[in-house]
């Protein structure tokens, strides 16, 4: 995932739109055979289609050109100028303004998402962003989980349109993160239901739920995870409003 360079760091109303199905829908306008293919169940329905794909290059070959032809398309019917696209995926687009046709040869555009806040990381490899349901939406980050989601969600819900209060809201959102002991806020979880914590002087560590309690929250390295997970969109803020 790159970010568009031309773009701000921070936007506000930005649009999400994709190929609903994709596959699924370009093989039904081919006149590909879906008949076995379970449309209701989205994991078995990609599962089923990747496993086509796999079986049949040409397939796979058709697939990822049509998608990419009809992602054109809507480019330039809508005139979305260059400087207008935040990211284009696979098989959408982020864009800062509304379509005005989003159903070409019924093969429909769909807006995902309308988010109220957008925001880049300093190196545009992944971004955060706020929607009009007041979800939070999430991208490129590794290594993510649930209680560094929280703090995303209140770099999102800064108020933007008060200049002043931005930089002490960071500052004070840095301090409670540094001070805190919860050491659950920086226990990420593993892929076999334990817990890998960086810690001052010995790096990391993999413990259990268990023995969570019996760490010091002193011993916590939150410089580590500051700069891993925060400092990329608290860098972005801080540029586009210091400007």
């Amino acid at each position: 995932m790159k970010i568009n360079k031309e773009v701000k760091l921070l936007l506000r109303d930005v649009y999400l739109y994709d190929i609903v199905a994709c596959h699924y829908t370009i093989m039904k306008k081919l006149g590909l055979d879906v008949s076995n293919i379970n449309f209701e169940n989205k994991l078995e329905r990609n599962t089923q289609i990747g496993k086509m794909m796999r079986k049949n290059p040409q397939l796979t070959s058709t697939l990822r050109s049509t998608t990419k032809s009809i992602i054109d398309e809507y480019i330039s019917r809508n005139n979305i100028k260059k400087e207008e696209i935040i990211l284009r995926q696979y098989d959408g687009i982020i864009i800062t303004k509304i379509l005005k046709e989003n159903n070409i040869n019924h093969i429909p555009l769909a807006l995902q998402k309308q988010f109220q806040i957008f925001i880049s990381s300093i190196d545009r490899k992944k971004y955060i962003a706020y929607d009009s349901q007041y979800n939070i939406s999430i991208k490129g980050v590794s290594y993510r989980y649930k209680e560094m989601d929280k703090i995303y969600l209140q770099l999102c819900k800064l108020n933007y349109a008060n200049k002043s209060s931005i930089f002490r809201n960071l500052q004070r959102i840095k301090d409670k993160f540094m001070e805190s002991k919860d050491v659950k806020l920086f226990a990420i979880p593993t892929d076999d239901g334990k817990f890998t914590i960086f810690l001052n002087g010995y790096g990391e560590l993999k413990t259990t739920s268990q023995t969570l309690h019996i760490l010091d929250p002193q011993d916590i390295d939150r410089d580590k995870y500051f700069k891993f997970y925060i400092e990329p969109f608290t860098k972005s803020i801080t540029i586009e409003f210091l400007k």
